[in-house]
């Protein structure tokens, strides 16, 4: 049983990191600098540049971190680390592409503290063209472009084809499933009627967050390490899924609550788009029936005031939502400590996802 005070398993996580992020940081640089070189036109060289420099952008690598954890803790005599090494690479890239497509659905500036591709592209281009939305055109294409240097470096991979084809089958898997996450929160942003019963808020959680950050990384790590146990994937999904949704739960609450030079973002973004989250979710459901029909006539409004963001965010506090939310969190927390015992990978690899979660489980507001 894993002891929650400890509180040094982000240690572990830090010393992880800091051998496996800048091993795919310079596998993204070298091969887009080959991409660049050999590239026929000046503008693909230039946008090449663009999204080299987007991919490589600070960030926690969460996702390949997860997959070479994972590969290591479950490894038996399979060593190829370098190949390893390229296929986390391209979880990093295929981030950054469903990054690019969230700044542009969700009309968001900046990412990682710098201009979101969309808008770089925009100021670029838009001396090109009468079209107000040139960054927003290139930029979707740009995603094409990532998807396809991704499969491109799996197939060039060498690892055993059996293990390349379970590979990709997981790899498709996570990536349709993210898609229709997508969507569901799609539909679930600046909606025009909101059903208080809906579930919608916890599935997108687990379609968009739980699988795509948590199960499908570990499970493709432990698949690249040769393991074919379909008990311990399941024991895998049953571990991911609670501390998946506790990301989901942390990044709903700091999109509201969060203190904005920590967390890098507006933290009444979520508010003004009209985001259905699990906190908005428990507040609709434990106010009275007058006070919901205010709080969802201006939730529902395109155009917020601060005044309105502010009632908005007291009404989540003082209805109790926020503390009902909290405890989700804490225990979703707990459930994945628990479950974290029943994996079979190698103690220190536990250790380091310990460090993950007690990173979910910090919560500044």
């Amino acid at each position: 049983m894993f002891n929650k005070n400890r509180g040094s398993y982000r240690d572990i996580l830090r010393d992880f990191s800091g051998e496996i992020i800048p091993d795919i940081d310079a596998f993204i640089n070298g091969f887009f600098d080959e991409k660049i070189f050999s590239a026929d036109l000046d503008f693909m060289k230039e946008i090449l540049q663009f999204l080299k420099e987007y991919c490589i952008r600070d960030g926690k690598r969460i996702r390949p971190l997860l997959l070479l954890n994972s590969y290591n803790g479950y490894r038996i005599g399979f060593k190829k680390r370098h190949e390893i090494i390229k296929l986390g690479a391209v979880i990093e890239m295929m981030h950054s592409l469903l990054l690019i497509q969230d700044d542009i659905i969700d009309r968001s500036e900046m990412r990682r503290g710098a201009k979101a591709l969309h808008i770089q592209l925009g100021d670029r281009y838009s001396s090109f063209s009468n079209n107000t939305l040139i960054g927003q055109d290139i930029a979707s294409v740009t995603a094409d472009i990532l998807f396809s240097l991704s499969v491109e470096i799996i197939s060039e991979s060498k690892i055993r084809y059996d293990i390349k084809d379970r590979f990709l089958k997981i790899f498709s898997q996570t990536y349709e499933k993210t898609a229709w996450g997508q969507i569901l929160d799609s539909l679930n942003t600046m909606p025009k009627n909101i059903d208080s019963k809906s579930d919608t808020p916890m599935q997108v959680s687990i379609m968009k967050t739980a699988y795509y950050t948590m199960v499908y990384p570990l499970t493709m790590g432990y698949i690249l390490s040769g393991g074919k146990n379909k008990r311990e994937i399941a024991n895998v999904e049953s571990f991911a899924i609670p501390l998946g949704i506790a990301f989901q739960v942390r990044d709903d609450l700091l999109g509201i609550f969060g203190i904005e030079k920590d967390t890098g973002k507006p933290n009444d973004s979520d508010i003004l788009e009209g985001k259905i989250t699990l906190p908005v979710q428990n507040t609709i459901l434990k106010l009275s029936d007058r006070e919901r029909e205010q709080f969802i006539k201006l939730f529902l409004k395109l155009k917020k005031s601060k005044e309105d963001v502010e009632f908005i965010r007291k009404s989540i506090r003082d209805s109790g939502a926020l503390e009902d939310t909290m405890k989700l969190h804490a225990k979703l927390i707990d459930d994945s400590y628990n479950l974290l015992d029943n994996l079979l990978m190698k103690r220190y690899n536990k250790d380091v996802i310990a460090g993950i979660i007690e990173s979910v489980e910090d919560i500044n507001i």
